[in-house]
């Protein structure tokens, strides 16, 4: 069972922080930087390797690309990520591609972050209610859902979006 006082922080942040810029599919020539967010604890799988694909892949198409991987300490009492852990301030950066390569959809940092990110293009591996990504990739039925997987899925279709 939930807690009813944490519900009603989460749901006030995200009211409070909910981005209303519009977004849409974007080639990768128009992509000017990217967030990526992996999710180093509720899978229990290495980030190291989903990390290190995602800063070879925007490295190799020229574009700065910032990689949250938070571990439970950089958390709040809430769920979403400390200002510290985000690097700041959210509308001081801006962002053309916010990728969520959380596989689980009760990851409450995820669903903030996609929630709130200024980001034109939102790609997802979960869908969220309200439609918040643009492109979502989810695994097959019966196949176990990996971030690895997940971002060479994605990588694919970014690579195809014209």
């Amino acid at each position: 069972m939930k807690n009813p006082i944490v519900t009603f922080f989460r749901w006030n942040a995200l009211r409070q922080g909910r981005s209303t810029a519009p977004t849409s599919l974007l080639p990768l020539k128009k992509l000017k930087s990217a967030t990526v967010f992996v999710d180093a604890v509720a899978m229990g799988e290495d980030p190291a390797p989903v990390c290190r694909a995602v800063q070879q892949f925007f490295d190799y198409q020229g574009i700065p690309v910032t990689i949250l991987c938070p571990q439970k300490e950089d958390l709040n009492w809430w769920g979403y990520l400390k200002p510290r852990a985000r690097g700041g301030r959210r509308d001081a950066r801006k962002e053309d591609l916010f990728i969520s390569l959380a596989v689980c959809p009760d990851h409450f940092a995820a669903e903030y972050e996609a929630r709130c990110s200024i980001a034109r293009f939102k790609v997802g591996c979960c869908p969220l209610p309200d439609g918040v990504y643009d492109l979502v990739v989810a695994p097959p039925e019966g196949v176990g859902a990996s971030q690895t997987a997940a971002f060479a899925a994605v990588k694919d279709y970014l690579n195809k979006i014209r």
